[in-house]
């Protein structure tokens, strides 16, 4: 079985799939928004499933039978066959968007619409790079600093301060920071210490492997799609927002001022606004 979460909220069912590196709770802001019209659900990632994908369970990548992106999108499909459902609202970030893109271009008619916010759709040179020279892409620096990364801390609050200086939560408020803290770490009682419940292995692999498939994907997409982007973004560069423009030229998409990448942490209120109104315009209002 495929761990969830359940925001709660009435009318349709919307599901949430999360960025790399997080876990859903940590986007409580954003999805509370969407709860007060939707039924929010959120599978887990393979990372943070409670053993190792080999026997559908998190670990190390190195004992995973699959944990490329396509991965992502088949347990999506698996999800909502385990949970009977139909005619879902699908809303993904990073990660979570271009899995519920690969999803929906699997089996379209699971989906009523699609919001994809910030998916990662690196320029098609860069991807060529990256398939030409795997060894490079997995020593770039981001992909060694995510190894690097600090997992673990005294407590809770330690950890919050540590976070609260970092440059990649300038953008975020207190109360979703703390939503974070809160979701994103676990406890371990052989320490007494709280630790990442995402694996760092796992962010880093999917850093390293970005998906190659996208820009054939995108033009068969026929479902409504809203596309977001925030116009800080150091991910979804303006070379990749205008090529998919191109070539899905029937969805709506959506620049938003004054974010970056994360922008369902950092206006998670004005983020949601902008997906429930267009799904307000698509006669799926909740």
């Amino acid at each position: 079985m495929i761990p969830y979460d359940d925001f709660g909220g009435r009318g349709p069912v919307l599901h949430f799939s999360h960025p790399n590196a997080y876990t859903p709770g940590s986007f409580r802001q954003f999805l509370g928004h969407l709860a007060g019209h939707y039924h929010v659900l959120a599978a887990h990632h393979r990372p943070l499933w409670p053993v190792s994908p080999g026997s559908d369970a998190a670990g190390p990548p190195e004992a995973a039978i699959d944990f490329t992106w396509d991965a992502i999108a088949d347990d999506l499909l698996r999800f909502l066959d385990q949970q009977g459902l139909e005619q879902v609202i699908g809303v993904g970030h990073s990660l979570g968007a271009v899995a519920t893109m690969i999803a929906a271009r699997r089996q379209p008619e699971r989906f009523r619409a699609l919001a994809l916010i910030e998916p990662v759709f690196l320029p098609p040179h860069v991807l060529a790079a990256v398939q030409a020279h795997p060894q490079m892409a997995a020593e770039r620096p981001f992909v060694l600093a995510a190894l690097r990364r600090r997992d673990r801390w005294p407590s809770r609050a330690d950890a919050f301060a540590r976070f609260r200086d970092k440059a990649v939560f300038a953008g975020w408020s207190d109360e979703a920071l703390w939503d974070y803290v809160n979701d994103g770490l676990g406890d371990d009682p052989a320490t007494g210490e709280v630790v990442l419940r995402y694996p760092r292995e796992w962010e880093a692999r999917f850093y390293a492997r970005p998906p190659a498939n996208v820009w054939d994907e995108l033009p068969g997409l026929r479902l409504p799609t809203l596309a977001v982007r925030g116009t800080q973004s150091d991910t979804l560069y303006p070379e990749a927002w205008a090529l998919w423009q191109n070539l899905q030229p029937a969805a709506t998409f959506v620049e938003m001022d004054g974010v970056g990448h994360m922008l369902t942490a950092e206006a998670p209120a004005d983020t949601a606004a902008v997906v429930l109104h267009w799904l307000q315009d698509q006669g799926l209002g909740g």
